[in-house]
């Protein structure tokens, strides 16, 4: 995989988890039963599920880390 794919799956999944976060029924769910720490934000559940989700496709967990900042930011957009 190249650097700018890579780039394109850091960016695209951070994008995933602010729309994720936006989305009614996810957001009732998590509510009702996930409602502790690594689910309830956007910023924990997206640096946590990208680990998991980058260690199983074979990126390096370190692109785990910018992916929370674009969930984050594009989050904050979406609602202010």
């Amino acid at each position: 995989m190249t650097i700018y794919e890579t780039w394109v799956v850091v960016v695209a999944t951070g994008l995933m988890f602010s729309y994720l976060y936006i989305f009614d029924p996810y957001v009732s769910f998590v509510e009702q039963r996930l409602n502790f720490k690594p689910f309830n934000c956007v910023l924990c559940s997206t640096f946590w599920f990208s680990v998991l989700f980058y260690f199983v496709i074979g990126i390096d967990i370190v692109y785990a880390l910018f992916s929370p900042l674009v969930a984050e930011f594009v989050y904050r957009k979406l609602v202010n």
